[in-house]
């Protein structure tokens, strides 16, 4: 018996290769307009635009994605953002959160560091909500499904979109540093990025609800904040 929910699997079937290619066409907008907020950090621009940018660009992403879904005449629902085992998706996604802040900490004290927890900031809540809804949505609920148009093999779809995903998170470094090296990222910041794609996809994947997801996602950037190295 699968452990995957039987209505995900059934809409996986309904994916052709159109579908799959206009994922692709999805990834590289958003990588664009990564490499453009990534560009907002060379320019002279106002603190409060730069901090701000990680809230309406991520906004304006959804809206775009909106949009290209009604012209695409599917549902919101398609992409997890249902009431279908909310419950039980949430509380996967507590549960995964736990079990990421156990594997951060454990990544911290391996490096011999000394870490401490501090609150963040109200505004900080705001972009990790922001974030968490865009990313799990445009990732975990449109580009990993409709890629099944392309790619019968889940596993399989399943690695290719954790690296998407990872790479993502490249551009504006790339950009402020002016030189594209892998090592803007530490080994650490990687594995985690990697185990919070795999464990959303499961939460996802488990309950055919995108909410434990977002939520798990939320949690995750919640701890990037909450620990810091001394």
């Amino acid at each position: 018996m699968s452990w995957i929910n039987s209505k995900y699997e059934s809409k996986l079937r309904n994916y052709n290769k159109k579908d799959g290619l206009k994922a692709i066409i999805l990834y590289f907008l958003i990588m664009l307009s990564i490499f453009f907020q990534g560009w907002l950090y060379t320019v002279n621009v106002s603190t409060f635009v730069l901090n701000s940018s990680q809230i309406w660009l991520p906004l304006i992403r959804l809206i775009i994605f909106l949009f290209f879904l009604y012209c695409s005449k599917e549902k919101i629902s398609s992409v997890g953002i249902n009431a279908d085992n909310i419950k039980h998706s949430i509380m996967l996604g507590v549960i995964g959160g736990g079990l990421l802040l156990i594997l951060q900490t454990v990544l911290f004290i391996a490096q011999g560091k000394d870490i401490s927890f501090s609150s963040p900031m109200l505004l900080t809540w705001v972009i990790f909500i922001f974030a968490a809804l865009e990313e799990e949505v445009l990732f975990r609920g449109y580009i990993q499904t409709r890629m099944s148009g392309l790619i019968n093999r889940q596993w399989i779809v399943g690695i290719i979109n954790s690296l998407l995903f990872l790479s993502t998170h490249y551009p504006v470094r790339w950009v402020v540093s002016a030189a594209v090296s892998f090592d803007v990222l530490s080994g650490v910041y990687v594995i985690s990025l990697l185990a919070l794609h795999f464990f959303c996809d499961a939460v996802y994947k488990r309950t055919n609800c995108l909410w434990g997801a977002v939520v798990l996602h939320i949690i995750y950037n919640a701890i990037g904040a909450m620990i810091a190295d001394q």
